[in-house]
């Protein structure tokens, strides 16, 4: 069948014109919250104990503790039941504390790997949302030290959650757990991890618990040393009479930049050292099961990845436990690090239909709707674990050491608010979404003069970055006539495009419901984006404006692009998606590689939109070609419709140029210079309103 460029196109359209109608249903339910910590407000709890030592005994029902934003050195206990903490997000709200098992308590003696517990559950029915749970004991620096350094200290093994006797039908969503050694230790009872992470190197996932672990990320941090393996994901003690211990089902095995290929191990058999009536000694009813199922893993899980593990017997001597006495099996593993072989016992397809959300979590399951509705919403998330490689991270400080021998001059730019004559409204909710809440910043002067709205998207591959990258920058805008706000979106992996595009129509929404209230003047909406929302922002610009698609999404006035590529398509921006080995993550984003998803990558691109339509146009790029993709003929478009447009070059710079001065400020004036023609300019106005008009 021969197809036109002009019937491509037409599908392309209808093709946007169902996603962008395709409402997400908000999962998150507006619960009522029963306590507030936020060490902000007066009026709230200072400390998340003291809003849980508030909540009445012998609870049978949530009682509900809305954590603010912010940093809280904490080391919690969670002896009451249905106790529930939810967080702003894992990368805002953080409970952290530093004990470690060599540590001394108050008696003399050592607190012991359960002492060391950021936080510790003895009691049922408890939740956590929205958080980041960390015990941030610094192993890295006490295992570089020499090994007769004074500084050095012995029992290295610090927990960050410990799901203790009495615990059961423990229920984590978008948490973050990090450590080193025996991060995370599920002692008893049953837990479920849906959407989580987990960071770790040493044993990091423990216990003779029932652990389930879907659509989740269990990452392997880098380690000084010489040995391999450098450490053990999983150290399983679970009774031999419990049919289920540590499952992942669906999830990934990542890992940090500096972890190399074939170092890490699966998992080894722990027979905890146990007070029997006939002595101490290791466990043999502690026979660990650990599975894998439809899991991705990475090049650096070894290929004979399960180990033996020491134990003391009932003679006092020493012992090895191996593998093969444990219940260690895989399913569907997939990925650089998976394989089929001896070493790795496979689970029978028979098996694997015992492992059913009833038979492993029981009656929870079968009673729970919010159990349920989690594992539901998970099944919709997207999960491309298998593309997390090197660029784990974007961060202002990292970028700055990347660039900083190159270009020695550079200072990198602030991620706080400096200016005290101006209003900071920070981290406003302006939607909720199935993972977490979504939040802004908003930065204007005090005077109740309606101003133009920057609204700014950060970079990071569509997966990555923060939006206090452009706070300063919105800072800035705000001394000089406009009011700059920077957002949070949903990222790549907690959800596919479009839900990025719907989350910036939400934002602009909501900015124009409450314009009154900060100032804005609703009719004059600038979009802005850097790098990967640079691309974003063109392309939702062109989009929405366009009348052949009747997009539901919000319109805006005016389009800033810096440094991202417009056409996704075209074979010069696919070769380095297309790259062999090379992660694609615009292939994340799109929900597969363009080979598997083509009409999507046609679809995302800005240059399908090209009209009278367009809004106004700015460009500022670097001088790496790479990311001028399809500018050019965007530009020629605007240029021929009459559409006021601009390109500016700022030569001899890394691409994230805007991340450092006096690039920043160049670029701020630029796109002063350009706001000002746009929205103040009535020579421009005109011009631009009378190209559209015309035929």
């Amino acid at each position: 069948m021969k197809v036109t460029k002009n019937c491509l196109s037409k599908f392309l359209l209808t093709l946007l014109l169902c996603i962008s109608k395709f409402n997400f249903a908000n999962a998150t339910s507006n619960y009522p919250i029963d306590a507030l910590v936020d060490k902000q407000n007066q009026s709230a709890f200072q400390s998340i104990q003291a809003a849980i030592d508030s909540a009445p005994l012998n609870l049978s029902k949530p009682y509900r503790i809305q954590i603010a934003a912010g940093d809280y050195y904490e080391k919690l206990t969670i002896d009451k039941p249905f106790i529930r903490l939810i967080g702003a997000g894992d990368e805002l709200t953080r409970i952290h504390y530093d004990d470690y098992a060599g540590k001394k308590g108050a008696n003399g003696k050592s607190i012991g790997t359960t002492g060391s517990a950021t936080i510790t559950v003895s009691a049922n029915n408890f939740s956590a949302r929205h958080l980041h749970i960390e015990n941030s004991f610094n192993f890295p620096h006490y295992e570089g030290l020499d090994i007769n350094d004074p500084e050095r200290v012995s029992g290295m093994q610090a927990v960050a959650l410990k799901l203790a006797q009495g615990s059961d039908n423990a229920l984590f969503f978008d948490v973050k757990f990090s450590g080193y050694q025996d991060t995370l230790y599920t002692h008893a009872g049953r837990a479920l991890f849906v959407n989580c992470t987990v960071q770790g190197h040493i044993d990091f996932i423990f216990g003779g618990g029932t652990a389930i672990f879907f659509k989740s990320n269990i990452v392997t941090r880098a380690r000084q040393t010489d040995n391999l393996p450098i450490g053990y994901i999983t150290a399983p003690s679970t009774n031999v009479n419990n049919p289920f211990g540590l499952v992942f089902i669906k999830s990934a095995l990542s890992r940090e930049p500096d972890v190399e290929d074939n170092s890490m191990g699966l998992g080894r058999p722990w027979h905890p050292t146990t007070t029997f009536p006939d002595g101490r000694y290791a466990d043999p009813n502690a026979i660990g099961q650990t599975v894998f199922i439809d899991t991705w893993m990475g090049q650096h899980i070894q290929s004979s990845p399960w180990h033996p593990m020491g134990g003391t017997a009932k003679n006092g001597d020493k012992i090895l436990f191996q593998p093969e006495d444990s219940r260690f099996y895989e399913l569907g593993s997939w990925g650089p690090g998976a394989e089929e072989n001896a070493h790795r016992r496979q689970l029978s397809e028979q098996a694997r239909k015992t492992f059913t959300w009833g038979n492993m979590l029981g009656d929870w399951y079968e009673s729970n709707d919010e159990v349920k509705e989690l594992i539901n919403t998970a099944q919709t998330l997207a999960f491309f674990p298998d593309q997390v490689g090197p660029f784990s991270s974007y961060k202002i400080a990292n970028e700055y050491n990347k660039h900083k021998d190159a270009f020695p001059f550079i200072e990198p730019v602030s991620s706080t608010i400096t200016n005290s004559q101006l209003s900071a409204e920070l981290n406003l909710e302006y939607k909720k979404t199935k993972v977490q809440p979504l939040l802004l910043d908003l930065v204007r002067t005090k005077d109740n003069v309606q101003k133009p709205v920057v609204i700014m998207l950060h970079g990071g591959a569509w997966r990555f970055g923060d939006k206090s990258h452009h706070l300063e920058t919105a800072q800035w805008l705000a001394e000089h006539g406009y009011v700059g706000v920077t957002m949070q979106y949903t990222l790549s992996n907690k959800g596919l495009y479009p839900q990025a595009l719907e989350d910036l129509s939400d934002a602009i929404n909501w900015l124009k419901q409450h314009h009154k209230e900060y100032a804005i003047d609703p009719n004059k909406i600038a979009v802005l984006g850097t790098s990967s929302s640079g691309h974003m922002v063109n392309f939702y610009g062109a989009l929405t404006a366009h009348p052949k698609i009747n997009s539901a999404y919000a319109p805006v006035d005016a389009i800033i692009n810096i440094d991202g590529v417009v056409d996704m398509a075209s074979p010069e921006s696919r070769v380095f998606e297309d790259k062999v080995g090379k992660t694609s993550y615009a292939g994340l984003w799109l929900g597969g590689r363009y080979r598997q998803e083509p009409a999507r990558w046609h679809a995302a691109s800005a240059t399908e939109y090209l009209g009278e339509h367009v809004p106004p146009t700015l460009y500022v790029n670097s001088s790496i070609p790479r990311f001028h993709v399809g500018r050019d003929r965007f530009v020629a478009s605007l240029t021929e419709y009459g559409i006021y447009n601009e390109v500016h070059t700022i030569e001899n710079t890394p691409h994230t140029f805007w991340l450092f001065q006096p690039w920043a400020n160049e670029m701020r004036q630029i796109l002063k210079n350009f706001l000002d023609k746009v929205f103040y300019d009535q020579a421009t106005q005109n011009t631009t309103k009378n190209s559209k008009e015309t035929d």
